[in-house]
């Protein structure tokens, strides 16, 4: 039987909540607009150990609309730039709630695990 993919969406609130959102499809941009309550979104990329490097979907106009400072998102994407020798204005931030989408496998209920004894 062929494993199913789905599309988890990890958002990461400015309050230091984290949500999940599984998507049989993947995600478009009306998707997400809701899950990070904006209209126009950026990409940024972010990084930490437990997911190595991704995008992050972030609101284009956070700044601009006074929402306060992602900081677990802001570390991530300071994180980024030091591994890969990027570098940002001093002090910059990443404003407002922000999206990652990750594609993943589900596992296939019928696998049969037998052993050599």
């Amino acid at each position: 039987m062929k494993r199913k993919t789905v599309w988890n969406v990890m958002i990461w609130k400015t309050n230091g909540d984290e949500q999940f959102k599984v998507f049989v499809q993947k995600p478009d941009f009306a998707n997400i607009y809701p899950l990070i309550n904006c209209d126009m979104i950026e990409f940024h990329k972010g990084y930490d150990e437990d997911h190595g490097t991704f995008e992050m979907h972030c609101d284009e106009e956070a700044k601009l609309t006074s929402k306060p400072v992602n900081k677990r998102a802001t570390k991530a994407w300071y994180a980024w730039q030091m591994k890969t020798g990027h570098m940002s204005l001093p002090g910059d931030t990443i404003n407002g709630d922000i999206a990652i989408l990750k594609k993943v496998t589900e596992p296939n209920e019928n696998t049969e695990v037998s052993s050599a004894a």
